[in-house]
């Protein structure tokens, strides 16, 4: 019944994920266009040198291999996502990463460093899944500019030069990259032999170490220049670019003359196999005023030249210049400056590759990633078409707006553009170039610009930590704001949520499980938001259409990654809610310029938000995700600083013009239904998930225990019986055998073989339907020390009873038929028995098969658990069981308590119970060693531990009242049964299924960080503390483990196979488990369980007539 339901409740949320909810279009604003494209008046700095990162050792390439490379810039926004979406086209990354400093002796490295860099780490992931040659390069720039002086004090210094490669040579070697790349300009030819020699140097330890190394070098070097550079580099990048670059002399980038010129006099000083083209894709924007042209990337020229020349076509625009075979166009900007721009694209980079080709170059390199045309990576790389299309241009990345504010609204998502060219047959250069249409971006709608308001919002909640001390402070100040609420959280804390709407405060959708939804597809940014939405519809009977993707808050996004969701949200009618005022209250760890850190504090938090409170009117607060101590602690103080400042504060409604009614509608009859169902789902979701974060913390907690309990027991020094007074004793060894006879004659030998004593052994043939009877009477049936019995079958506990009344015997001793004892176990149990308040004494079981990792683990199980418990519990008079492989029993105590009973499948645990209730010691005999036949097949195990768990089950029922009576019996060794082997058991299948889901959902998230610059890897102190406390317990586990088997002088190798048993072994014993309840709670009964026998147990025992000679090996 209880199934049934679970199952509706999950069918009825699964219904109300699959409907999305009902709230309506989203509501905006008309709004009348303010400003042109983002893009269109942004500029980038100018190309300068930098640091690479580490890339694991390869072998140099041959001199044939062709070289597919690109240039990446740190700094270059847009570049880490062109390298994740073209690394396949490539064999090499170049990235900007070292720099000769000042003093000409150091090596400078800050924009490797991936503490300040975010790209470098994202970098190396990259190239390494795609198996690039990562080759930084080292020049001699600083801030766009090269400076030649750093050479000169390289080369002048003595000791420099060599520091300078020392340091190179580290850096490769140390960050395992594939070589190095010199870009270093501007060298004074008075310095030209020294720096001939240093390049040499340089190479010849990079040779040395199995790296490459090449050369950047300019177009305008002479031939004797490239000729000894080329002669020390495996091969050279000939720059073809930055034709034109100075004031007031605008012009091609890299004409195709200039190209072809650049080729002929490179092909002149080396040869085609040490030739790699440097092929542009940018731009340069020169202004009529005399100042710097400034660096532009493709996307941006296209933006300038749409955005300052709207009402022209394109075509009219942009001109082709049929001379210099690039794109140029004019524009006179806001401040009545006139602009001239030439620029790069698909179309040049077809041509530069074209021209290469004639002169079979040994590759190209591009100029930069981050900057292209991304059309050009059908004519670049490693596996272009022989004649690509170029027609269609790819929209620009970053987005046009319309309006302010934080109230986001996509109007129109990017769409192509397109363009016509003529190829000329003869040259196989694309000779005429139009642009027709150009490619759109995104146009974003903003809307909330009102002033004199400012509203409060807060991320991550609810958390009773903070949010409730959040809404105290402002219910003082009887302001309200606006909390983005994760559904999680959500449901975890439902009376929070009502709290906050009780309050009037505004509820927004913050997904349900808080991913990163520039990085998830859009069916899953509709699923977080239904679920989200869901969740709070049934908590407030309210939907709400404000939401607030996660990581990516700013009011300004630029990327597709940012922008999907927004449109995504937009079309299920929501409003997407940005920020512009964010003090970065998550970021606990404050940096001060002097290079001192501190921890945040509420001053830090009012002062960042005063400092930009005129950049717009939502301030990003946060009320979970971590410790927000400062952020409660700044909300008074901010609200009656603004206030003072004249500032009124409002929900994010309200600075849209909304009213509650809007944002926060009330549910039609359809939704209401759908609420009430998911009101119960997450009741019992909620319910579950404490039940079983309390369950592991209190099994954890008491698992501690009681291993430490056991160990302790355990360890305490044992007192061996006094040497037995009497003469030679008789001992009566039952033997119940039902299918035994692979097994049967080895055990009887082994029992026949005992010395000290005279061993009679009482056999029973429990109606055996194999040649048991046959074997034992062919073997045994001279003997008059074995008796054998023949029965029809009744079970072991029956074939055991009449064993027992054929023993005459003060003592006799149960084996199992597939255990064979070692020489001294009968006499070691007998001295036991002198003892007259003792009944039973439990001997020392092994697994006697170790054949597979099956029964190693059932023989570690064996040590571990079972033997160092009855050690334990025999301390304090508490064994639960003397097993039915080897245990001696008093006579007159088992038969006053009417043998064996055949009411449980545990005839054995019953019995120990039964005469312990009667007042009888039970006590533990370490040195009394079995080799028992363990199951040595996944199927048999089962069968085996299915009986054990049902007749355990059976006798904690049947005993259930001596629960907390009879000493530690009852009230250490009852109740342990109850929870570690059944409740535990039960629940811990559970409890590992949270974890996994969790560390599941952990683990995702780290493999989506190493693929995306902008999210760090996650990290959630409470899973990472269950964690912890988990491993701990393992590693506990593990000592305990390495006690029981030094107490048993077991091999220690068994000690590797512990974690694995907890992990793989521990699950399998769960589903017998279950199955046993199951089978219990349904009123079920089992017969023998029958175990094939393989007669695997090695045992070297003595034989009958020569008892004194030989020992036993265990196996």
């Amino acid at each position: 019944m209880v199934a049934i339901l679970a199952l509706m409740l999950m069918l009825g949320f699964g219904v109300s994920l699959a409907i999305a909810p009902q709230i309506g279009p989203a509501a905006h604003q008309a709004l009348a266009r303010s400003v042109h494209p983002a893009a269109a008046v942004r500029h980038l700095r100018e190309r300068r040198v930098t640091f690479d990162a580490p890339r694991p050792r390869s072998q140099l390439l041959p001199a044939s291999t062709r070289i597919v490379g690109a240039y990446f810039p740190p700094w270059q926004q847009g570049a880490i996502d062109s390298l994740r979406l073209h690394a396949d086209s490539l064999t090499h990354v170049y990235p900007s990463w070292l720099q000769i400093g000042p003093d000409g002796r150091s090596l400078r490295s800050v924009d490797w460093d991936p503490l300040t860099t975010p790209t470098t780490t994202p970098l190396m992931r990259i190239a390494r899944a795609h198996r690039l040659r990562i080759v930084p390069t080292v020049s001699n720039a600083e801030n766009s500019r090269f400076d030649s002086r750093r050479i000169e004090l390289m080369l002048s210094t003595p000791g420099a030069a060599q520091a300078v490669t020392r340091q190179l040579v580290q850096f490769v070697d140390g960050n395992d990259l594939a070589g190095l790349q010199l870009d270093i300009e501007f060298v004074d030819q008075a310095m030209w032999p020294q720096y001939q020699d240093w390049v040499e140097d340089l190479a010849h330890a990079l040779h040395a170490r199995g790296k490459e190394f090449s050369v950047a070098v300019q177009a305008s070097d002479d031939i004797a220049t490239i000729r000894s550079l080329a002669h020390a580099a495996d091969y050279i990048v000939a720059m073809a670019y930055d034709e034109h670059d100075t004031p007031n002399a605008p012009g091609p980038v890299a004409s195709a003359g200039f190209v072809q010129g650049v080729l002929r006099k490179f092909s002149l000083a080396a040869p085609a196999s040490k030739i790699v083209l440097g092929v542009g894709d940018y731009g340069y924007d020169w202004a009529r005023d005399g100042s710097e042209p400034q660096t532009v990337t493709n996307a941006e020229a296209i933006a300038e030249a749409a955005g300052y020349r709207d009402q022209e076509s394109a075509r009219d625009v942009i001109d082709f210049d049929s001379v210099a075979l690039n794109p140029t166009f004019t524009y006179t900007d806001e401040h009545n400056v006139g602009h001239e721009v030439w620029f790069l694209d698909g179309v040049t980079v077809a041509n530069a590759m074209r021209l290469a080709s004639r002169f079979n170059t040994r590759g190209a390199a591009l100029w930069a990633l981050g900057m292209e045309d991304d059309s050009a990576w059908r004519v670049f790389g490693r596996n272009v078409a022989p004649h690509p299309d170029l027609h269609a241009l790819t929209p620009p990345a970053a987005p046009a707006f319309i309006g302010d504010g934080e109230l986001l609204t996509v109007r129109r998502p990017p769409s192509p553009g397109a363009r016509t060219y003529d190829l000329n047959p003869r040259t196989g250069l694309i000779e005429e170039e139009s642009y027709r249409t150009y490619p759109t971006s995104w146009l974003v709608a903003r809307q909330g610009d009102t002033q004199g308001l400012v509203a409060l919002t807060f991320d991550d909640g609810p958390d009773p930590r903070w949010t409730s001390a959040i809404l105290d402070v402002l219910r003082r100040h009887h302001v309200k704001a606006t909390f983005f609420m994760i559904g999680q959280s959500a449901v975890a804390y439902p009376d929070l949520v009502r709290e906050v709407m009780r309050d009037g405060d505004e509820i927004g959708n913050h997904s349900f499980t808080h991913p990163n939804m520039a990085h998830v597809g859009r069916e899953r940014v509709r699923l977080e938001l239904t679920a989200a939405q869901r969740a709070i519809e049934s908590i407030v009977g309210r939907s709400t259409r404000l939401f607030r993707p996660p990581f990516n808050a700013d009011a300004d996004p630029s990327s597709y990654g940012e922008l999907m969701p927004v449109w995504v949200a937009n079309q299920e009618g929501y409003l997407v809610a940005g920020e512009s005022i964010d003090p970065q209250d998550w970021e606990l760890d404050v940096h001060s310029a002097d290079g001192s850190h501190h921890r945040l504090d509420a001053t830090d938090i009012v002062d960042s938000v005063v400092r930009q409170i005129d950049h717009g009117h939502a301030i990003l607060l946060h009320d979970g995700g971590g410790d927000r101590s400062a952020t409660v602690a700044a909300v008074d103080t901010l609200i009656t600083t603004l206030q003072a400042r004249g500032y009124r504060f409002v929900t994010m409604g309200e600075l849209a013009g909304l009213e509650e009614t809007v944002t926060m509608p009330r549910l039609n009859a359809a939704d209401t239904r759908l609420a009430q169902v998911d009101n119960a789902f997450f009741s019992t979701w909620r319910g579950v998930s404490a039940v079983l974060f309390w369950g592991f913390s209190i099994a954890i907690v008491l698992g501690l225990a009681r291993i430490a309990l056991m160990l302790g027991l355990a360890s305490l020094r044992s007192q061996s019986p006094p040497p037995s007074t009497r003469g030679l004793r008789t001992i009566d060894v039952l033997i119940a055998a039902y299918n035994e006879e692979t097994v049967i004659e080895a055990t009887v030998h082994s029992v026949l073989a005992s010395r000290d004593v005279e061993a009679r052994v009482i056999l029973v043939d429990d109606g055996s339907t194999d040649r048991t009877a046959e074997v034992a009477q062919r073997a045994f049936g001279d003997d008059a020390r074995v008796l054998l019995l023949s029965k029809p079958n009744g079970g072991k506990a029956s074939a055991l009873n009449l064993a027992l009344a054929h023993a005459t015997s003060d003592i006799v001793v149960g084996i199992d038929a597939d255990t064979q004892i070692a020489p001294d176990a009968l006499a070691a149990l007998g001295r036991r028995l002198d003892d007259p308040t003792v009944a039973a004494a439990a001997g020392n079981v092994r697994v006697g098969n170790r054949v597979n990792v099956l029964t190693r683990w059932q023989a570690l199980e064996y040590i571990t658990s079972q033997n160092i418990d009855r050690r334990a519990l025999a301390r304090v008079n508490a064994i639960t069981v003397v097993p039915g492989a080897i245990g001696a029993w008093r006579t007159e105590a088992i038969r006053n308590a009417g043998g064996y009973s055949a009411d449980t499948m545990a005839e054995d645990m019953d019995l120990t119970w039964r005469l312990r209730r009667q007042g009888w010691r039970i006590t533990n005999e370490a040195e009394a060693v079995a080799f028992t036949e363990a199951p040595a097949t996944l199927k048999a195990l089962m069968r085996q531990r299915f009986r054990w768990t049902f007749g355990t089950l059976q006798c904690l029922w049947k005993h259930r009242d001596a629960v907390f009576r009879y000493g530690w019996f009852g009230g250490l060794a009852l109740p342990s049964l109850w929870l570690f082997q059944i409740v535990l058991q039960v629940l811990a299948p559970l409890v590992d299924l949270q974890l996994l889901v969790a560390l599941i959902g952990r683990t995702l998230g780290w493999l989506e960080s190493l693929q995306h610059v902008d999210i760090a890897p996650p990290y959630d102190p409470a899973i990472w503390l269950i964690v912890a406390i988990y491993v701990a317990f393992v590693a506990l586990e593990l000592a305990a483990a390495w006690v029981a088997v030094a107490l048993d002088g077991e091999d220690k190798r068994l000690l590797w196979l512990q974690p694995l048993q907890r992990l793989v072994y521990r699950q399998i014993m769960y589903v017998a488990v279950w199955r046993a309840v199951s089978k219990a709670l349904a009123g079920a009964t089992q017969a023998w369980g029958k175990l094939r026998r393989t007669g695997g147990v090695v045992v070297d025992v003595p034989a009958p007539n020569n008892r004194d000679t030989h020992g036993v090996r265990a196996p």
